[in-house]
């Protein structure tokens, strides 16, 4: 059974706090990576970092 949230661990730095979370379960892991990039991308858009037009440039790189 796998530990409730393991990326909450001390020491992990922040890149393995994400990858843990998002390989935990391997039945979940397209799921959680694209809540994550959903998330990501929603934060920076309204952070003014990233337009919504450039998020939509990049998903139409990743759909062709």
């Amino acid at each position: 059974m796998p530990t409730q949230h393991p990326y909450r661990a001390a020491g992990l730095c922040t890149s393995n706090k994400v990858y843990c979370a998002l390989t935990e379960l391997k039945s979940l892991e397209g799921h959680r990576s694209a809540k994550f990039l959903s998330l990501l991308a929603q934060n920076l858009v309204e952070k003014g970092i990233i337009s919504d037009h450039e998020v939509m440039d990049m998903l139409d790189q990743v759909v062709d």
